[in-house]
């Protein structure tokens, strides 16, 4: 059995959650937001949401010495995810990103490292890493490091791509070239109608379907679709109390990703999405309210589940 079920490459940052507002921010206005939550957010999602459901997850990351990069170094320590492939450099890196919950939706405000010495440095090292990491599957923003998909398809590992840039999605790729090396696509319903160049999502499941053998469009209060091998499924979400919906994709993505790793129908991988997903939005960030593997056996034998016993426990993986 491979040393590691996902293989994750990104810069967590921190995100800063503020929920409840009175209204959208406009210029010369000061408004209150009833809520407020801070935690490691952005690639540092789904592998935190992964490991608190059992899979063991390869995370190559880097942080600073900055006061931001100590949080996101707490929050590694705090959910007990591996640092193994994370790199700290003796210098500030600052990652940040605010997000603005208003009416069912939010807005960001983000801040990243940029420059020569930072740009093209974290997928370098991952190259480097995926020739020596057992590891099973690649899990990947869509066109964030194309090379290193092809490098993982040639090592034999699975690939799963998330489209990752809402509304506002766009490539200078055509959409086969992009899912050439993916086994997987996930996207909420904006990134996959903006990709198949169509308004209707059960038009863009078909025409991406086409594309790749297992695509899954997340449609936030209205559950998921998905197709895998010509088989379509839709789940509704849980019904519960939203407290910010930051990350709630990246964390359905976790629990999908475990049932397709280990084989299960597409229905059942989309329930797992859905249990993970609509956990994330009962508390502020992206797997805070993921549920842990004891509770997320039990919420999935609720629904005629059985998780593999093949996943490690999370405290096995600390």
């Amino acid at each position: 059995m491979s040393a590691y079920d996902l293989f994750v490459v990104g810069r967590p940052s921190v995100d800063v959650m503020f929920a409840d507002l009175e209204q959208w921010p406009e210029l010369g206005n000061d408004i209150e937001a009833a809520g407020l939550g801070v935690c490691a957010g952005t690639s540092f999602n789904t592998p935190a949401a992964a490991n608190r459901i059992g899979l063991r997850v390869a995370y190559v990351a880097e942080t600073g010495t900055d006061v931001w990069s100590q949080m996101i170094r707490d929050e590694f320590e705090a959910e007990r995810l591996s640092t193994e492939f994370l790199v700290v450099h003796d210098r500030p890196l600052p990652a940040v990103s605010v997000a603005l919950n208003f009416e069912g939706d939010r807005g960001f405000v983000s801040h990243w490292p940029r420059g020569p010495e930072t740009d093209g440095r974290l997928e370098e090292r991952a190259h480097s890493l995926l020739r020596s990491v057992d590891a099973r599957h690649l899990h990947a923003q869509m066109d964030d490091m194309p090379a290193l998909e092809s490098a993982a398809r040639a090592r034999g590992m699975t690939v799963s791509l998330d489209a990752f840039d809402g509304a506002s999605w766009a490539s200078p790729r055509p959409v086969v070239e992009l899912l050439q090396h993916a086994d997987v696509l996930l996207a909420n319903e904006a990134e996959a109608c903006a990709m198949a160049g169509t308004k209707d999502p059960d038009t863009a499941l078909e025409l991406l379907g086409a594309q790749c053998d297992c695509v899954v469009i997340r449609c936030g209060a209205g559950g998921a679709v998905g197709i895998a091998g010509g088989e379509v499924a839709a789940v509704p979400a849980d019904i519960v109390e939203v407290v910010d919906t930051t990350g709630a994709g990246d964390c359905f993505n976790a629990g999908f990703l475990g049932g397709w790793l280990s084989g299960l129908p597409i229905e059942h991988s989309l329930v797992l999405g859905v249990i993970c997903g609509s956990g994330s939005v009962t508390d502020f960030g992206g797997y805070r309210g993921c549920p842990r593997a004891e509770e997320f056996r039990t919420i999935a034998a609720s629904r005629g589940i059985d998780v593999p016993v093949t996943w490690r426990p999370v405290e096995e993986h600390a």
